[in-house]
This record gives C-alpha cells, structure tokens and sequence, in this order.
C-alpha cells in the first residue's frame, strides 16, 4: 500500500492546496468593535482577532488571506453573491439569509454581556431587568435573545453604528444599557480605562454563541475544506492561544 494513504487528513490538505492555492477571501464587518475588527485611518483592516484568524484559517488551507471591510448591512448580500468567500465572526442566528449560505463548524465563542453606567439603579439578572430601558445595539444585528424584550416589555432598541457610540451615549445617559460581546467591551476598558471605570458589567449573560465562518454559495473553499483547516487550528492549539492574546488582562 502506498504511504499516501497513511498520512493524515491534515497533510493530505496541506499537499493538495500548497501549490496553487487560490487567497481566501475574507468580509469582514466595519462594525465590528476592537478587539475583533481594528481599523487604521483608511477604514481598512489593520490588526485585531479576525484578521490573526483569518490569516490562520488560510496558512492552515494551505494559501494567503484577503479581507474585505463591508458595512454591516452589505454583509449578507455580499456573501450571497459571492464577493467574499467567508465571514467568521459569524453565526446562524445573526443572518438573515442563513439558509442561503454554508456554515462551518465551531470556531470560537463570543459571550454577550449587557454594560450599564456602575450608578445604574437596576442589577440585570435576566431580560426581565431591561424592561422599558433605552438598549444600545449594533444597527444590522439580530439579537435573537432579545426579541421578547423589544415586542413585549417597552424596551426600546437603540441602534448605533458601533459599540463606542454605544458606550458614549451611555455616558451622555441616552440609552440606559449596551448589549455587546465581553471581547469588544473588555476591548474598549483596556483602550479607555477612565470612562470604563464608570461602567458596570452585569451579571446577566445574554448569549452564549459559537462563531462559525459563514460560506458563500460559489466559495473557492467548501465547507469540508474549510471544517478540516479549523480542525487544525484547533488540535495545533493557535485559536486558543489567538483567542486569549486579545482577553483583558486585569494585572
């Protein structure tokens, strides 16, 4: 038998793509706040946790990386015809037209938090906490999680364009709470550490969500290719360790 047959998967994909691998084409959403996303001031992707990734996921493929800075709202279309390849901050549950697209595995979790003023007179221990509160979200956004909150309980949703002028307007007391990931708002402390120590964290978790990389219908990756690369990443340890490099450090 010959020794091909013996190599594992990850070699036999390394081999098949080294030689000409095409980029893998990466959207990544503007709105996205630091740690995620970081832009330099030509609003294109300079550093941040989708970039280490990304690059990862593609060395991983067996080529380089591409990334695309879109709007949120251009997000969704863009993938739908193609234009990029993936989006990996990204889940079922926050796109529109999910079923139209292909999804990874896990990649990584993201937590949403809820962020109040530490004067804010309410402890949010569930949704019923936020009921008729001013809520400050990301414009674009599904929050699924939130949904009774908006239909039933006289909440308001506030949308902003990104998570810092959600935290200003917090400051200012034009919204009562910010709903966002605890990446992006440990993120934002670490980068504003006098206004951040007027904010409090709040107990309640809103979500709990694994990422995946969404996969346009004419990807130059599959699915199975790209599941098998997130594999990797995984079993090597690098998703981890890239993730953990972007937590608040408190010490």
């Amino acid at each position: 038998m010959s020794t091909l047959f013996c190599r594992p998967v990850w070699l036999l994909l390394a081999a098949a793509t080294a030689q000409a691998a095409p980029p893998l084409h990466i959207g990544v959403a503007e709105s996205d706040a630091a740690p995620i996303v970081v832009l330099n001031a030509q609003r294109q992707l300079d550093s941040g946790l989708s970039k280490d990734l990304g690059l990862a996921l593609a060395q991983a493929l067996g080529g380089s990386a591409r990334f695309s800075v879109l709007s949120r709202n251009r997000i969704e279309l863009a993938l739908e015809q193609s234009k990029v390849d993936v989006v990996c901050n990204a889940n079922p549950a926050w796109f529109g037209n999910a079923a139209k697209l292909g999804w990874t595995q896990d990649f990584y979790p993201q937590i949403e938090r809820v962020a109040t003023l530490a004067s804010h007179l309410r402890t949010i221990e569930g949704i019923q906490d936020l009921a008729a509160q001013r809520v400050g979200v990301i414009r674009g956004y599904h929050y699924p999680a939130l949904v009774p909150l908006w239909q039933n309980s006289g909440a308001t949703r506030v949308d902003h364009p990104q998570l810092d002028s959600s935290l200003k307007a917090l400051q200012m007391g034009m919204i009562d709470a910010v709903v966002s990931s605890e990446l992006e708002l440990a993120a934002w402390v670490k980068r504003n550490p006098q206004p951040g120590k007027q904010l409090r964290l709040q107990p309640w978790v809103v979500s709990v969500l694994q990422t995946r990389c969404a996969v346009a219908p004419y990807s130059r990756y599959s699915v199975a290719q790209l599941n098998q690369a997130i594999s990797l990443l995984e079993k090597q340890g690098k998703t981890r360790r890239i993730v953990q490099s972007y937590s608040w450090k408190t010490s």
